[in-house]
């Protein structure tokens, strides 16, 4: 019975880790909705201003970018789980400081510096789905990117309706989950990357079937060959960074300076949460059978139609654009990373370059969302600023669609 139930376990594997890995992704995410949720109070009750708030949040994602590809070759070299356990006790002391010293140097050190120090793990949930599974690998990462989109429905209603709950207990609590969830997982939960490994010993089938894409071995082994695609990856991914500054910094307030009554911005803020999710199954099983060049060609595309919509500013607007950007939110990003997977087998390294272009471009979104509107007195041109981008991702990814389709045409001749 027991080695049984040890077959059972190792056959269904990729799951129970993508369970894990889910888990720890939405309790990693609850410091931004508390930092989104309790703004005004944490300034209130530091005597600090508004923009010391938002350097420590600017701080965080900064430190965040620049550890995402340091993190990638620790990954290479040591391994996810180490990274993950690294990453888990700097967040876990950044969070324990701020909830426990009421000082301004102490938020600002916890949350701006050794919580953004926790970005040594962005690519590793990537890299351990990657090596987990081979034929669902798109709709596993479209499962966990939306444990943020999850956590900002449970969380934030929570934290905004409890009159009695205040932000140090928030931050206590996003502690010592991390204390008493996150590393226990990491610990007992997270195997080895590799599937060989979790077979080992066992004459067993393979927990998914051969993957629908299989990577191009002649292009993977190419220096020259990747340059091309990581560009163009990068570049998609930049313009998603700041396609999300756009949404995440400034939609309400696109909203509020069109007029948009707070009621008809409040519904159109929740369908957006809930396309979130959606789309990120939707994509995922999408890109799992077809061309993912195609998926992303038309996930951008949507996005284009999204900003148009956005431009326009008429009485149907936020609805139209929360539920056609809303079903792309989580898709642009796992999207990218499989394709570039495609042709490199150093993986954590690929992700955390890819992940500092796509955070670089998430910092620089918000920002020219400020500056657009102190010149302009609008935002007209940061919509369309953003609806050009998607037009050239989706260009860029017809190129490597063309450029697949031609190196197969040359390897069927060649045989």
């Amino acid at each position: 019975m027991r080695i049984d139930q040890e077959r059972w376990y190792i056959r269904h594997y990729a799951w129970i880790g993508l369970t894990a890995l889910w888990i720890i992704g939405f309790i990693g995410a609850i410091s931004r909705f508390i930092m989104a949720s309790y703004q005004v109070q944490i300034a209130e009750d530091l005597h600090v201003s508004r923009g010391f708030i938002s350097a420590a949040w600017s701080t965080n994602l900064f430190i965040a970018a620049l550890c995402a590809p340091i993190g990638g070759r620790l990954v290479d070299r040591f391994g996810a789980k180490k990274v993950m356990l690294i990453s888990s006790m700097f967040s876990i002391a950044g969070t324990g400081l701020v909830c426990i010293s009421h000082h301004p140097a102490a938020f600002f050190i916890g949350y701006g510096i050794l919580s953004g120090l926790a970005g040594l793990a962005a690519s590793t949930a990537y890299v351990l789905l990657f090596r987990w599974f081979e034929r669902h690998k798109a709709k596993a990462a479209g499962i966990l990117s939306s444990a943020s989109s999850v956590g900002l429905a449970i969380c934030t209603p929570v934290f905004l309706s409890n009159s009695s709950l205040s932000w140090q207990d928030a931050f206590l609590l996003s502690a010592l989950l991390g204390l008493v969830v996150t590393v226990p997982i990491i610990l007992f939960l997270i195997r080895p990357t590799e599937r060989n490994s979790l077979m080992k010993n066992e004459q067993l089938p393979h927990t998914e079937d051969p993957p629908a894409e299989a990577p191009n071995q002649q292009v993977a082994h190419s220096q020259g060959a990747f340059y091309l695609p990581f560009v163009i990856v990068a570049f998609a991914l930049f313009t998603c960074g700041i396609n999300m500054g756009t949404v995440e910094m400034n939609l309400v307030a696109i909203h509020q300076l069109a007029s948009v009554p707070s009621g008809m911005i409040a519904l159109s803020m929740s369908i957006l949460g809930v396309m979130e999710i959606i789309g990120s199954l939707v994509f995922g099983s999408l890109m799992d059978i077809m061309n993912k060049r195609s998926a992303l060609m038309l996930l951008y595309g949507i996005r284009i139609l999204s900003f148009a919509i956005l431009l326009l500013h008429t009485s149907w607007s936020p609805i139209l654009f929360a539920i056609t950007f809303g079903v792309t939110y989580l898709g642009a990003v796992p999207g990218g990373m499989l394709v570039a997977n495609e042709f490199t087998n150093k993986t954590g390294r690929l992700i955390g370059n890819l992940m500092l272009f796509h955070q670089a471009g998430g910092i620089l979104g918000a920002l020219v969302g400020g500056i657009a509107f102190d010149v302009f007195h609008n935002y007209q041109v940061l919509i369309v600023l953003d609806a050009v981008l998607c037009g050239i991702a989706v260009v860029g990814y017809s190129v490597l669609k063309l450029r697949k389709f031609i190196h197969k045409g040359e390897l069927y001749h060649a045989g």
